[in-house]
């Protein structure tokens, strides 16, 4: 039967943990979101309301981009 060694007992944990370090806050820039439809009509409105609410929520900026 093998041994469990004391580097392995002390280097796995090390080795599971890592990769929860090298990970950064999500999202780390503003969300953009892309609305389909010109700006100023019925939609928008209903997507800019969205896009306030999910910011306060989520305590990051989220820009509304209209692409009609």
């Amino acid at each position: 039967m093998a041994q469990i060694t004391r580097r392995a007992t002390l280097g796995v944990p090390a080795m599971l943990a890592m990769p929860a370090l090298a990970q950064t806050r999500f999202p780390d820039k503003p969300i953009k979101l892309i609305i389909p439809w010109a700006a100023g009509g019925p939609a928008d409105i209903g997507f800019r309301i969205m896009a306030d609410h999910a910011s306060r929520n989520l305590g990051q900026p989220v820009v509304v981009e209209n692409r009609g």
